[in-house]
Formats: structure tokens, sequence, C-alpha cells
């Protein structure tokens, strides 16, 4: 059975890196099509206390990011989103070499989307779930 190669928005990535809080967390997508993204956030000391363990501000800001990315990718190009609230539980320390957050849409509808996010703290060969989110986005034409 053949897999078909996953497309990628690259207008919502460039979109998205373009904001400067985006630019300055310094995550990266991986996946970002058909109303999925999943994002990377390698540790760096500017976030956290603890070195190797993510403060809980990195770890939702990406929650938000790639729940806000996912929706993005159902709209149609030059489109944005913007959040309109996010819920984030904490399960356990994030404590790893980066953050991997996989995000997909739950609902799309015509002016709001709801997404789900699982972010997790990884090592080599190792992922522990971290924390869960819900992202509500408003969606944006080009013309709001």
């Amino acid at each position: 059975m053949s897999s078909t190669p996953t497309r990628f928005r690259r207008d919502v990535a460039e979109w998205v890196l373009g904001l400067p809080v985006a630019a300055a967390f310094g995550f990266t997508f991986e996946e970002l099509a058909d109303g999925r993204s999943v994002t990377r956030l390698p540790w760096r000391p500017e976030h956290s206390h603890v070195v190797g363990a993510f403060q809980a501000s990195p770890v939702a800001t990406l929650a938000d990011f790639t729940g806000a990315s996912a929706a993005m990718t159902l709209l149609p190009t030059e489109s944005a989103a913007a959040t309109m609230d996010y819920t984030v539980k904490f399960l356990t320390e994030a404590r790893g070499d980066e953050l991997v957050a996989r995000g997909h849409v739950l609902r799309a509808g015509r002016t709001v989307t709801v997404t789900s996010v699982d972010v997790y703290a990884a090592s080599p060969g190792v992922e522990t779930l971290c924390a869960a989110a819900f992202v509500t986005v408003r969606n944006l034409s080009a013309g709001d």
C-alpha cells in the first residue's frame, strides 16, 4: 500500500512564523495541512528556569499556535485566524529535549473553528504527553 505525501500549507506557515511572538519562541512546523498541524519547539534556557524542563507558558503558547494553525489549513489562501479562547490542562512536567504538539480540527464552522492539541515532552525515543488543549479560533477572511 502506498502512502500519499501530506500537503503542506506554506502560506499558513509563513503567516504564522512572520508573527514576532512566534519567531521569538522559535518553533517549527513538521506537518501543516488538511486540518492538522504538528509543531516542534527545542528546549532553550529562555523557556524555563530548570535545565531540560519547559515552563507552562511555552507549552501553552505552542498549543495555541498549533491549534490555530491547524484551523487555518482549512481556510482559503489569504485568510487568517485569531484565538478566541484556549484551555490547557497540564498533565505532568514537560521535561525533554523538545516539545512536540499535534493538533487537529474537531469542528470547522463558517466563523469559528475548534481544535484539539496534545503536547508531548520528547527526548530521543521517548514522548510523554504533558498537556492537552482545546483552541477556539475566529476565522478571518482577507476582508476582515
